[in-house]
């Protein structure tokens, strides 16, 4: 009996031995350090500053689009009357324009109808005929518009300005908006006692030069006056630097 009394108070023993063991080992776990990365991140130093620039272009292209409206009985004879007319106009343009710088663009024939006590009838035929004509002599765009008249275009329906190299332009706006923003953060850093480090992030907004179209007064027998204005090419940019400090480095 006292045997087994032995072992049944030695078994206790063990027991509360191991539970203060594993309770001690708990008790001095070490705390997981945290990776330099983040240390870095945490105390990094940044300056975010917003940047612009702006270029005014003016257009050196221009596309026209004039043709010919002719009117007949019949539909045939209202589109021969047109082919006439219209090869004169290209005959015409072909003196001062490349070939490859006209293109058909509309070319239609559609019926007139006249009401009378209520009643439709038909009056004849509608044709016709508008072309695209590219050219980069803007000097004498207001000549070509009155000599294409004089050969027969009796419709001149609109003219876009464009620029043929906005990334040139673009670039040139970009440089600028660059230099404005960091004369910006070069300036907030040394009111702090800073320098500027490497750049983190730039974002950037762009605005290009697209086609810009102006009306053109109904055909006539002066020369038209045309001017092509200028147009705007901007960049916005977004960055952020970080900062040094003198003893942080």
């Amino acid at each position: 009996m006292k045997r087994y009394r032995n072992i049944i108070v030695g078994a206790i023993l063990c027991v509360v031995l191991a539970a203060g063991y594993f309770g001690s080992t708990r008790g001095h776990a070490e705390p997981l350090s945290q990776p330099q990365g983040q240390q870095t991140e945490s105390t990094m130093r940044t300056v975010q500053v917003s940047g612009s620039g702006e270029v005014q272009v003016t257009p050196d292209s221009a596309v026209i689009s004039l043709g010919v409206q002719t009117e007949a009985d019949t539909a045939q004879a209202a589109l021969n009357d047109n082919n006439t007319k219209v090869q004169a106009v290209l005959d015409g343009l072909k003196k001062s324009i490349p070939s490859n710088n006209i293109q058909t663009q509309t070319l239609r024939l559609s019926p007139r109808y006249e009401t009378k006590d209520n009643n439709q009838t038909l009056a004849g035929y509608t044709a016709t005929n508008i072309v695209e004509v590219r050219t980069d002599k803007l000097d004498s765009l207001g000549s070509l518009i009155d000599q294409a008249v004089k050969d027969g275009a009796n419709t001149i329906e609109n003219i876009n300005f464009e620029v043929s190299d906005p990334e040139k332009w673009s670039d040139q706006a970009r440089e600028t908006a660059m230099q404005n923003a960091r004369h910006k953060a070069e300036q907030l850093a040394k009111l702090t006692g800073a320098t500027l480090g490497p750049v983190l992030e730039i974002q950037e907004t762009s605005q290009t030069p697209g086609p810009v179209m102006r009306s053109l007064a109904p055909a006539a027998e002066a020369a038209v006056p045309v001017s092509p204005g200028s147009q705007s090419v901007s960049v916005d940019v977004q960055v952020t630097w970080t900062l040094v400090v003198k003893g942080e480095q």
